[in-house]
Parts: C-alpha cells; sequence; structure tokens
C-alpha cells in the first residue's frame, strides 16, 4: 500500500473515532437531556392544568362563601327582627288591649313570609271583650300601623259571658292579620 492510501485510512478511522467519541461524550447525553428536559416540561405543563382547576374551585369557593355570607346575615338580620319585632309587637298590642279592657285568649305567631323589599309576620290573634272595646282595640291597632287587618280576616261569635260593667255580651273575636316588616327581604 501506499503512503497515501495510508493518510486516507488513517484519516478516516480518526474521524470515525472522533464521530464515535462526539456521539458517544457530546450527542448521545444531549439528546438524553433533551428527553429528560421534555419529560419535565410534560410534567409542568400538566401541573399549571392542575393549578389552573385549583384556581378555578378557589373561585367558586369564594364565591359560595360570598352567597353564604349574604345568606347568613340575611338570616341573623331575620332573627334578629324576630327577637326586636316580635316584644315590641306584643308589647303594644297589650298596651291597648290594656287600655280598651280587652283579652287575649291566644295569639299565635306564625313564621316569617320574606318578600323582596319587606317580610310578613302572619299573626293570629284571640280576644274577648265587648263590641265597642273590640271595636276601639282595632281601629286604633290599624291607625297605628300595627296590624294590617285588609290582609287578613276576623271571625266574632258571641260569649256566654258577659261584661260586669255594662251587662253587655262579650264577643269573643279571632282575628287573623299581618305585620308588616320593611326591610328585610332577600
Amino acid at each position: 500500500m501506499n503512503n497515501f492510501a495510508v493518510v486516507i485510512l488513517v484519516i478516516v478511522l480518526a474521524t470515525a473515532g472522533a464521530g464515535g467519541a462526539f456521539w458517544m461524550y457530546y450527542l448521545q447525553p444531549a439528546q438524553d437531556e433533551r428527553a429528560k428536559l421534555e419529560l419535565e416540561i410534560t410534567g409542568l405543563k400538566a401541573k399549571k392544568d392542575e393549578i389552573k382547576t385549583v384556581q378555578d374551585e378557589i373561585a367558586r369557593a369564594k364565591e359560595d362563601i360570598e352567597r353564604l355570607t349574604v345568606d347568613k346575615n340575611r338570616l341573623q338580620m331575620d332573627s334578629n327582627q324576630m327577637s326586636t319585632v316580635v316584644p315590641k309587637l306584643l308589647d303594644s298590642i297589650e298596651a291597648i288591649a290594656n287600655k280598651y279592657s280587652v283579652k287575649f285568649q291566644d295569639i299565635r305567631i306564625s313564621p316569617l313570609v320574606r318578600a323582596e323589599q319587606w317580610s310578613e309576620l302572619p299573626i293570629e290573634l284571640g280576644i274577648l271583650g265587648t263590641f265597642q272595646n273590640i271595636a276601639n282595640f282595632l281601629v286604633i291597632c290599624e291607625k297605628r300601623k300595627i296590624l294590617n287587618l285588609a290582609a287578613g280576616s276576623i271571625t266574632i261569635s258571641v260569649s256566654a259571658e258577659t261584661d260586669p260593667k255594662s251587662k253587655s255580651p262579650l264577643l269573643t273575636v279571632t282575628l287573623n292579620a299581618k305585620v308588616y316588616i320593611m326591610g328585610s327581604g332577600n
């Protein structure tokens, strides 16, 4: 063989050795690193999607908390109104009844009925008195807007008892009325 062929062969073998070393020490590790980084990127994208899902859940939870807070505040206001309005209502009705010698037989307060701008409190009163006293009692309750008599019903019956002062028969009146509480709606 001649020298030229030997030099070419050495150059080819050196190039092949250099290419193999390059592939082994640089190219293959770079490809492995690339595959590893692509896998990490895929994992990070999945985590990003999970984070978005969690953020959406947090937003929904915040909306639920706001809605429940509004409901809680409304219920507390209703409870506060019931605990303040009902005693005042009963005191007012009792004061008027005492003024006109009307006796209570029964009083029933139904649950609050909510509306947009107000709430209704249905009430049933059973009272006993003379015609004059009951009429005065009802007129004053209506004038002072304690009870809304137009939104209810009245049942009147004659009692077996008589008024000791006037000797006139006593009437038993069952009154279904409503009390309106402003500003306690939804």
